[in-house]
């Protein structure tokens, strides 16, 4: 991947539907007092797919200079919903390959936002299905995280986050196939320097993980609800990318990640998947680590199963 420069992302943010930029900021009491920290959300949820990956989608799509007739990717969802939506209102038809048995909601929200969505046996390999595809098709295959302006698109929410909260001393970033943490961490890196990057993994998606600290890409099947930091085998120059911008890497588990669901629900009353609340997850389970500093953390998406909530729900202690 070409690095991520501010001026790249800067230049970024003009391409990128104004639908998706801009998004709220957060504070609240109760999150302070039951985290011991000050923590600033940034809410990525209150856009038309409800997720932050419209910025990324949006920026790709707009800066290719020979515009495709048809876009081929693979997707759990968020990636896939930005992409149908990006394509489709500049006239590409985008087929999305995806897992059978995938948040069902979010597989209609791309078809219903234009893709074709074609699903894959959980023991299929959806990345190859969908080259080949591609390939047949003279179709232009798109793989998130292997695109410079995927990430510099996602890196546009820290320019709105420093701009308004100076001073922190800790992002938490959820890291899956990395864009995110790549484009948040260069422009923190180049604007903030001494506020640390911590990226954050599922304990079940071991993949970019052990790649860091291998030094080179490890395909781990995954297993965890939070379908938006999943992956098997991250590309290797994802893990460049990310090693250069974190300055540390901590993993949450399902349970953890369903506790920090129920704490934004209940404090905050916010609705997020299990990866949309991972980073809140990951201060909840290094609470030294963070206690009495200014921290920020992404709220990702919001695109969550009924029942996943339903449990997150029974989490919240009586009034």
């Amino acid at each position: 991947m070409t690095p991520i420069t501010e001026s790249g992302i800067a230049r970024t943010r003009a391409l990128i539907d104004p639908v998706f930029l801009g998004s709220p900021i957060v504070r609240q009491a109760a999150l302070d007092t039951a985290l011991g920290c000050s923590l600033t959300l940034k809410l990525e949820t209150l856009n038309p797919i409800r997720s932050f990956k419209g910025r990324g989608t949006e920026a790709l799509m707009a800066s290719l200079e020979n515009k495709p007739s048809h876009v081929v990717a693979t997707s759990s969802g968020n990636f896939g919903q930005g992409l149908a939506r990006a394509a489709t209102r500049r006239g590409v038809k985008a087929t999305i390959f995806s897992g059978e048995d995938d948040n069902p909601a979010k597989l209609e929200a791309m078809r219903r936002l234009g893709a074709e969505v074609r699903l894959v046996a959980r023991d299929e390999d959806s990345k190859a299905a969908a080259r080949k595809a591609a390939l047949d098709m003279g179709a232009l295959y798109i793989e998130d995280g292997a695109h410079p302006e995927i990430a510099a698109g996602a890196g546009t929410m820290a320019v709105e986050l420093l701009a308004r909260c100076d001073g922190l001393d800790a992002i938490l970033v959820q890291i899956g196939d990395g864009a995110l943490v790549t484009g948040v961490g260069s422009w923190i890196k180049a604007t903030s320097p001494k506020t640390r990057v911590i990226g954050v993994t599922a304990l079940g998606s071991p993949g970019m993980r052990t790649s860091l600290r291998l030094g080179k890409p490890v395909g781990l099947a995954p297993d965890t609800i939070a379908d938006g930091m999943a992956i098997h085998t991250p590309i290797a120059s994802a893990v460049e990318e990310v090693a250069a911008v974190i300055d540390d890497i901590v993993e949450v588990d399902d349970e953890a990640m369903l506790d920090a669901m129920a704490l934004l629900l209940g404090s905050a009353s916010l609705v997020a998947e299990p990866s949309g609340a991972a980073g809140v997850a990951a201060i909840m389970c290094n609470a030294e680590m963070f206690r009495g500093q200014k921290v920020a953390a992404i709220v990702t998406g919001a695109n969550v199963r009924p029942e996943l909530l339903a449990q997150a729900a029974t989490r919240l202690a009586p009034s």
